[in-house]
C-alpha cells in the first residue's frame, strides 16, 4: 500500500507483543528490519496513509524507542512549541526531526 518495494526479505521479524486479552482492542505490531534503508523507505512514505483506504486511516507507525528516547522526544517537542510562540515574525514553524538517539529541533519557513 506504501509503495516502497520492500518484499519479504527485507524484514527479519514480524511480531505481536504481549497476549491478546480484548479481540476488540488493536494490538501493536513490531517490524524489523534487515537493512536501515528499508526502514528508512517505508518511514518515509508514510504520507500516503492520508490518502489510503478507510481500513487504513486508523493506522499509526512509529519508531520503537526506548522510554529515555520518548522522554527527550516529548522535551524536544515542548521546547519547539516554546520557540514557535516566541517566534514574533511568525514566518517560521519549529520541529522535531531526525532519528531516535538523533533528534534535533529544525526552524522550517512556513509556506505562503
Amino acid at each position: 500500500m506504501l509503495h516502497t518495494g520492500i518484499t519479504e526479505d527485507d524484514l527479519i521479524n514480524v511480531f505481536r507483543p504481549g497476549r491478546n486479552q480484548d479481540p476488540d482492542t488493536p494490538r501493536h505490531v513490531i517490524i524489523q528490519f534487515a537493512s536501515y534503508t528499508s526502514k528508512n523507505l517505508t518511514m518515509e512514505s508514510l504520507y500516503r496513509l492520508k490518502h489510503a483506504e478507510q481500513k487504513f486511516k486508523g493506522v499509526v507507525i512509529a519508531h520503537d524507542m526506548t522510554r529515555t528516547e520518548r522522554d527527550e522526544c516529548k522535551r524536544l517537542v515542548a521546547e519547539a512549541k516554546d520557540k514557535e510562540d516566541d517566534d514574533t515574525s511568525g514566518e517560521f514553524m519549529y520541529r522535531v526531526r531526525g532519528p531516535p538517539g538523533n533528534l534535533r529541533i529544525v526552524k522550517i519557513k512556513k509556506r505562503n
